[in-house]
């Protein structure tokens, strides 16, 4: 199945009701969030809200540190850099008709997303960390160690003014507490996709 024809079920089961909340995850530089924005885009932006889970990961990382580990650096691949039970929250709110305030970032402003609107799209590394009840489908992304290396060289020197020398100094910590922290999460997702060498190849049945 390729992207396009992916696309074209969820806005079905979307359209039809089969779907009212979906959950999209992945490491970073996966493809998740270019996946929800195209996918976003095919449907009725009256009847569906997207919520952007990055906000949801503290700042303050530095009072995460694992004892164990202080000199770690501490990504968005470990659980307890995420304000889970915030964002949690904040589904259900949703969920039950009622407006929430999103959380600004430097590279995006506040907004208002109305509980009026029926569909709940969820996108973000904290996916993979919520309780799967929450969701009627979800879908994980991830890719090799290159591909993800070279979308965050693109993607975090501009939007996110990071150097380029830090994304790789910090690439083989990220990818190691990917495989300890994040890719278990990836069995538990409905349809999981290898987005690496510019592929899309679903790997598990749909």
């Amino acid at each position: 199945m390729k992207k396009k024809d992916l696309i074209e079920q969820l806005v079905s089961e979307i359209e039809t009701g089969k779907v009212k909340t979906l959950g999209i995850y992945g490491h970073g530089a996966s493809g998740k969030s270019t996946f929800a924005q195209e996918l976003y885009q095919e449907l009725d932006s009256q009847k569906v809200n997207l919520l952007e889970t990055d906000p949801y990961i503290t700042s303050g990382r530095h009072l995460v540190v694992p004892k164990e580990t202080p000199d770690q650096k501490v990504t968005a691949c470990l659980p307890v850099a995420h304000e889970l039970a915030s964002l949690q929250r904040d589904i259900l709110a949703l969920q039950a008709g009622m407006d929430i305030l999103t959380i600004e970032e430097p590279w995006k402003a506040s907004e208002i997303l109305s509980g009026e609107k029926t569909i709940l799209i969820v996108e973000g590394m904290s996916v993979g960390f919520l309780p799967k009840e929450l969701f009627d489908k979800t879908i994980c992304f991830y890719t090799d160690e290159e591909t993800e290396l070279k979308r965050r060289l693109a993607r975090d020197t501009t939007v996110r003014k990071s150097k380029a020398s830090f994304v790789r100094e910090t690439h083989q910590i990220r990818r190691g507490q990917y495989r300890r922290y994040y890719q278990e999460t990836e069995k538990e997702a409905d349809v999981l996709i290898n987005q690496s060498q510019n592929q899309f190849k679903i790997e598990n049945d749909y």
